[in-house]
């Protein structure tokens, strides 16, 4: 009997041991599941590489450049530079860049994530680049994590955007010399 008691008790205290382990009010999850989320990049001659490296290989363009040839470079991967006009809020896992007029948006698919804080920094970004439609549903989504959003009456209807699945995204230093 006093056998039993004794493993009745052990199993007790290691289940009440691993069930803190695991207990989300411990704070150890919670750090996990941030730390994953905080952008984390590379220091680069140029700046700082979030995803992977510049692909040299792929056609590169600036943003200007870009815009004008969007139809000849539809679903090809490219590599374009230019000024970052926002970034996703929530999670840092899109940024737009715009003339004003038309805006790229580069996604990162949650393959890494960006700094929100990066509006009006130069990037070089590496990517394939896409004519697509996105639903009114996701255009609400978008416009919800924006620092700049629109008037909710002003999303109406499917809308035609140009977007990058971005595999990297170097944010380029002031002085950085790199093209």
């Amino acid at each position: 009997m006093k056998t039993i008691s004794i493993f009745i008790f052990a199993i007790l205290i290691m289940s009440s041991v691993s069930y803190s382990q695991g207990d989300p009010s411990m704070g150890m999850e919670n750090s996990k599941e941030e730390k994953s989320m905080e952008p984390v990049g590379v220091k680069t001659s140029g700046g700082m590489l979030y995803g992977n490296s510049v692909d040299e290989s792929a056609k590169q363009l600036s943003y200007g450049e870009l815009l004008s040839n969007a139809e000849s470079v539809n679903n090809t991967t490219i590599t374009v530079r230019g000024i970052v006009a926002e970034v996703c809020q929530a999670m840092g896992c899109w940024m737009v860049m715009s003339d004003g007029n038309t805006s790229v948006r580069a996604k990162t698919g949650h393959n890494f994530f960006l700094p929100k804080d990066i509006s009006g920094k130069e990037v070089i970004i590496t990517g394939n680049f896409k004519i697509t439609e996105i639903s009114e549903d996701d255009a609400r989504h978008f416009n919800e994590e924006s620092s700049n959003p629109k008037k909710e009456e002003e999303i109406v209807g499917p809308q035609k955007v140009y977007e990058i699945d971005a595999v990297g995204i170097e944010l380029l230093d002031s002085t950085s010399d790199s093209n």
